[in-house]
């Protein structure tokens, strides 16, 4: 008898994280507790799992999130009973919003120990509600269960986690240390046929799906009979072919609004790609008769606000997850098809089209703005908010990746990043758009994808979140963090509330005189300031080269920042 089979609770805990393992489940994150010991020792024995230790199970669901974000395979939470599952809840929303993968492993008390007033005991059951895509109880391991049984729950489980989070709640009697207590002979004989391979007990294979021909050849007949056409790219995967979408662009000739979750905003090599369509639709209001949307949700509100006021005729949006996406109603078609593949099977059928006038006029303008913009932002030598983000764009390595807190930083960059680099990974958490774990989303975004991340974040955000620099600390690939430290709540000089002088600053902006630099030191993090470009330049470089994690703080003025953006939409408005 092995060590790992020293009793019933460690005898299932390895038939679970080692089906995990087989069905392709290799990333562990898991948070010191009592009750869930058999499945930490599991993991922690498997010569193939890889874990990482989190002392707060907030931070290590959104870890986890930006892991599955980042590569696409769901990672695994493991976590004590009590209130310990209840610290995922707002990463398993997210998750769920943005069908992005999860495994929950929570331990339990037994069934005699529920509704009894036993320590650390609530009711686990359904915890996360219709957040989750399946869950199940797991009965406490015992000699009566076919050890079949829970290899076939890890596979169901994991059947449905392809779309979001799924929750498997593990019931454990004591011991929960691996005594040994003898098993009787031929306790595992029903999976001998497991025990002697590498294979999983079931294997649930998912092919993509395809349009069948008939509504495909429909679909692209209509595109081909558009007169005035929109590509919208909203949140798209980074492990997606890439190639399709950029050919798809190229050959039907409309302008391509890109999101900056869809990680082609910044980049130089998009075709028919209008970059500052945001600034755009302050000063103009186009109609365009079809609109092909593929992927997920979408930043720009004046964009919303231009389908609502001037609805297209036809609006197809292309994604895979079969979640609706439509807060103006104007989706006239959804197919439930990944965009990289509608992108492959209409490539064919597409005639080839010259650039639409639409697109050579807006690109035009675009061009202009890129100007305003630059003109503006450094008519002063000192660091603000918007030139902070064109900064940042311009100045992201090749082999990077880029992490935005979901509430000014990513709005910014939509609004003010250069467009001159390569496609590179874009994320952000904007299914439910909560400030919350933020640091510990990019760092697992950095593991998953195996790069170098840098995140910028507001001041607010990072307070939320700070626990989580521990995180970086220990991370193999670095996260540099930028913070913009404006001292309160920059969002809500942008709302109706900024009029309201009795309540906004105490209530709404809610300042502070806080820095980071102690905070840096406590998590044995480099840090950094930056009040210039070439100092911001020159501390970020220096930075990358270091491999290490690192934090670097800018200062800047919310109310500055209020009226800078508003000189610049004034200026558009006059010159356009």
């Amino acid at each position: 008898m092995t060590s790992a089979d020293a009793n019933w609770n460690h005898f299932w805990s390895r038939l679970i994280i080692s089906e995990l393992v087989r069905q392709g489940v290799r990333y562990f994150c898991i948070s010191p507790g009592s009750r869930s010991t058999p499945l930490t020792v599991a993991a922690a024995q498997h010569p193939q799992a890889r874990s990482a230790i989190f002392y707060d199970e907030r931070a290590a669901a959104f870890h986890a999130l930006g892991y599955a974000r980042a590569c696409g395979k769901p990672a695994a939470l493991i976590c004590t009973s009590g209130t310990a599952a209840a610290n995922y809840y707002p990463a398993v929303i997210e998750a769920a919003q943005e069908n992005i993968p999860l495994v929950i492993l929570s331990a339990d008390r037994p069934p005699e120990l529920r509704d009894s007033g036993a320590n650390q005991t609530i009711d686990q059951v359904k915890l996360f509600g219709a957040y989750v895509r399946w869950f199940f109880d797991l009965p406490a391991p015992d000699g009566q269960m076919d050890p079949a049984f829970v290899l076939r729950t890890v596979d169901r489980l994991l059947a449905h986690s392809d779309s979001g989070p799924v929750h498997l709640n593990c019931m454990f009697r004591e011991p929960l240390a691996p005594e040994d207590i003898r098993l009787p002979e031929g306790y595992n004989q029903s999976i001998q046929r497991w025990e002697e391979s590498a294979r999983p007990w079931t294997r649930y294979e998912k092919g993509r799906t395809i349009l069948n021909e008939e509504t495909l050849n429909a679909v692209i007949r209509r595109i081909n009979q558009a007169e005035n056409g929109l590509v919208l790219l909203g949140r798209l995967n980074p492990n997606q072919d890439n190639e399709a979408v950029v050919q798809f662009c190229e050959r039907l000739g409309w302008p391509v609004f890109a999101d900056i979750t869809s990680g082609w905003r910044l980049s130089k090599d998009l075709p028919h790609a209008i970059p500052y369509y945001d600034w755009l639709l302050s000063a103009e209001q186009p109609h365009f008769d079809t609109v092909v949307h593929l992927g997920g949700r979408y930043v720009s509100k004046r964009l919303m606000q231009l389908l609502e006021k001037n609805k297209p005729q036809l609006y197809y949006h292309i994604d895979d997850t079969g979640q609706t996406i439509d807060p103006v109603s104007v989706v006239t078609a959804r197919l439930l098809v990944a965009p990289d593949q509608f992108c492959r099977q209409a490539l064919p059928l597409m005639a080839d089209r010259k650039p639409a006038q639409a697109t050579l006029h807006l690109k035009n303008r675009s061009e202009k703005v890129g100007r305003i913009l630059d003109e503006t932002l450094h008519e002063t030598d000192a660091l603000n908010q918007p030139l902070l983000s064109r900064i940042v764009s311009e100045l992201l390595p090749a082999d990077g990746a880029l992490f935005l807190a979901s509430s000014l930083p990513v709005r910014e960059m939509n609004w003010f990043g250069s467009a001159g680099k390569n496609w590179l990974p874009v994320a952000a958490n904007r299914g439910a758009s909560g400030i919350d774990g933020t640091v510990a989303s990019a760092a697992g975004f950095a593991a998953g994808l195996e790069q170098t991340v840098t995140l910028l974040i507001g001041d607010l955000a990072l307070l939320h979140d700070l626990n989580s620099l521990l995180i970086l600390k220990n991370n193999e690939q670095p996260v540099i963090v930028i913070v913009e430290n404006n001292h309160g709540g920059g969002i809500f000089h942008f709302l109706p509330i900024v009029e309201y002088d009795a309540v906004f600053e105490s209530f709404f902006a809610t300042p502070h005189q806080l820095n980071f630099e102690h905070a840096a030191k406590m998590f044995d993090l480099p840090y950094f300031t930056a009040r210039t470009p070439a100092e911001l330049r020159d501390v970020y470089q220096q930075t990358l080269k270091t491999r290490r994690s690192a934090l670097i703080e800018v200062t800047t003025d919310r109310s500055e920042n209020a009226k800078l953006h508003k000189t610049i939409l004034q200026r558009i408005k006059e010159r356009l």
